[in-house]
């Protein structure tokens, strides 16, 4: 089993406010090209956290996040905190718990530095199983699975344009272009400890089975049709698939999770 990863401020944005945890392993800044970890056992903990743009201390917010659930995601640490057998409302309560950490260490940095009251981060991610994947996410950061072929997107965003989407008002490529594609309904931030809404279900893992978890920057980037092609490539070539989003002209930051077998 192996993950590749990256995370970049893309091809416009000065500053990259993305972070992620890949089996304990945290990144942030601007990665010159993905990396892989070659993983062994199971459960292992992935996630991309997005710091909310327009407000001081999005970097510092989904920072926080990773190095939360990185600290989670040792081996010791999460066959403690997740049950070996799937129980949807204990590990419910326990992503919950984690994010609920990081809004007491977001709210413990504003105190400090006050202009950073309003910092914030979205969030998705898997905890994987032999036989299952627990998939989890508050905003519009997306974990897809890649299944015989085929691309499933499995979260749902907390977001205007997903209403609107669900609605049947725009469609998939209209989430990417519509003028508030970037408002998002709920987030991991200072005071939200008991408010956020977060979107936790259970998946089935079928030997063969891709994992793939983005930034909203990555699926704006490039939609369902351009994006699914390069899941769908056996060869999983992580760095084409980051030189392709920074040729596209990203406008956001960028950052993913590619885990496979």
């Amino acid at each position: 089993m192996k993950a590749a990863f990256v995370t970049h401020r893309g091809a416009s944005r000065p500053e990259n406010q993305d972070a992620l945890c890949a089996a304990g392993a945290v990144r942030t800044g601007c990665m010159d090209s993905p990396e892989t970890l070659e993983l062994d056992g199971f459960p292992q903990l992935f996630a991309v956290a997005d710091g909310m743009g327009g407000y001081a201390g999005g970097a510092l917010a989904a920072e926080i996040i990773a190095l939360t659930l990185s600290e989670a995601a040792q081996a010791h640490s999460l066959k403690k905190l997740f049950a070996p057998a799937l129980d949807i409302r204990e590990d419910e309560k326990t992503i919950r718990s984690l994010l609920e950490a990081s809004t007491r260490k977001m709210a413990a940095a504003a105190r400090d530095a006050p202009e950073m009251a309003r910092m914030g981060a979205v969030v998705a991610g898997i905890l994987l199983r032999e036989k299952s994947a627990l998939v989890f996410n508050c905003g519009d950061c997306r974990v897809y699975r890649v299944s015989g072929g085929a691309t499933e997107r499995l979260t749902r965003e907390h977001s205007i344009v997903q209403a609107l989407y669900e609605s049947g008002e725009i469609d998939e490529d209209g989430m990417r272009s519509h003028p508030q594609k970037s408002i998002v309904t709920s987030s991991v931030s200072p005071g939200s400890e008991d408010g956020f809404e977060l979107s936790v279900r259970a998946v089935s893992r079928c030997r063969g089975d891709e994992f793939f978890i983005c930034s909203d920057g990555v699926w704006e980037a490039l939609g369902a049709q351009r994006l699914a092609p390069w899941l769908t490539d056996p060869a999983m070539d992580a760095r084409g698939l980051l030189d392709d989003l920074l040729s596209s002209g990203c406008n956001d930051n960028v950052s993913f999770i590619w885990q496979a077998e």
